[in-house]
């Protein structure tokens, strides 16, 4: 079952994140609507994964501004709206799969108090664990634990309070079949109303919905200004 949602949109202005020394990207803009699956596209280091914790107020931003259809908003607000899923994940290896969704569900706040154990156990099948549901999670093979992950996109599809995934490398580890479950898990979300942001190596091609493409690589600073210098020249850019 999947519920419809209301996700207002996300627009970024001008932003611009540094690790250390290092500038990453400056001057990334981008609009995010209803029903839009934005992929998050570039070399290692570009700055994917540091882009989805930034705009979350993980990382801090050294430039640039972000707004919904209710005016600007500052990054940790979208906290309130967006299931992340990081790239490392977040499971305890000495809780079993069931304990470490409920875990994960009540901080989300996916499922209900009195949703009991029956719904956790449905999402748990929902994602191929229907065997591992009482295993502990570090006896789970990577890809098992990757599973896990999705399991708490399942039950967000049940509820209307996170419109917003933020998905960092979600096809890593995962066989063909996970894979697949992942891009119907997608296109339940697009289809409902949600909105995602995926950063990926890998193809991610949901039917539903809309899906465009952002390579970080082309804001790296050095880059960015070979740009404007070609432009400045007359030369075509690359």
């Amino acid at each position: 079952m999947t519920t419809a949602v209301a996700f207002d949109g996300l627009r970024a202005e001008g932003l611009a994140l540094s690790r250390g020394e290092r500038r990453l990207f400056a001057g990334l803009s981008f609009e995010l609507a209803a029903s839009e699956l934005l992929l998050l596209l570039g070399p290692n280091g570009s700055g994917k994964s540091s882009l989805l914790r930034a705009l979350l107020g993980l990382a801090p931003l050294a430039a640039g501004t972000l707004a919904t259809g209710a005016g600007p908003v500052k990054p940790r607000r979208l906290c309130d709206v967006a299931l992340y899923q990081g790239h490392a994940g977040a499971a305890k290896g000495e809780l079993t799969a069931v304990e470490n969704l409920a875990l994960s569900a009540a901080l989300d706040g996916t499922v209900t108090a009195d949703a009991g154990d029956a719904t956790l156990r449905a999402a748990l099948d929902k994602v191929g664990l229907a065997r591992q549901r009482d295993i502990e999670t570090r006896r789970l093979s990577q890809g098992q634990r990757q599973r896990l992950s999705l399991a708490r996109f399942a039950l967000a599809l049940r509820a209307p309070v996170r419109p917003l995934w933020l998905m960092d490398e979600p096809s890593a580890a995962l066989d063909r079949d996970g894979a697949t479950l992942l891009v119907h898990m997608l296109d339940a979300h697009l289809a409902r109303g949600g909105a995602a942001i995926v950063a990926t190596h890998l193809p991610v091609s949901p039917s539903a919905g809309r899906v465009r493409e952002l390579r970080l690589d082309a804001f790296a600073p050095r880059r960015a200004a070979a740009t404007a210098t070609r432009a400045e020249h007359g030369a075509p850019a690359r």
